[in-house]
């Protein structure tokens, strides 16, 4: 937990409210921010370029600056929603940890070759993270600790529709 929320990992910078994302609106608010961010998974063209069609917020507003931008998802039960990231391309949490720490992604495969950490369109708060095996265990372990197992087979959670 302290990783999660301090500086060092600084995940709380994207997951920091209490669904453990950063899209929360306050009832009676008149100001709705809704917040994007390109962590650094792609630059398949060496100008910060997605693959077609799931380029983030770019589909809607066709701005280069809004490519590979996603809204960051909740952590909420997060252990049992692999695989991970916009496209499903992390298959555990594990390497969805090494990755930030690495800063981005680079991806060495046709056809989507690239070094998403050099994409001029990186969030400013993704960046090479310093983190010991250990560092990255204990963050797995907090991130498990965000799954209700039970919610799963709660009786009362399982048909809103039976009479």
């Amino acid at each position: 937990m302290d990783l999660f929320y301090g500086e060092q990992a600084e995940c709380h910078h994207c997951h920091g409210s209490f669904n453990f994302n950063d899209q929360v609106v306050r009832r009676n608010s008149r100001l709705v921010e809704a917040i994007f961010h390109n962590d650094g998974l792609y630059n398949i063209d060496g100008r910060g370029g997605y693959p077609f069609p799931n380029r983030g917020l770019y589909e809607v507003t066709q701005k280069p600056e809004d490519m590979g931008a996603f809204r960051a998802p909740s952590l909420r039960n997060v252990a049992l929603t692999a695989p991970y990231m916009h496209d499903g391309s992390a298959a555990t949490l594990e390497e969805v940890i090494e990755q930030y720490a690495r800063g981005g992604r680079t991806t060495a495969a046709e056809p989507h070759a690239g070094d998403g950490r050099m994409s001029p369109y990186r969030s400013s708060l993704i960046g090479r993270i310093r983190l010991a095996e250990q560092d990255k265990q204990d963050l797995v372990s907090f991130l498990d600790s965000l799954t209700d197992e039970t919610l799963l087979t709660a009786p009362q959670l399982s048909n809103p529709w039976k009479q």
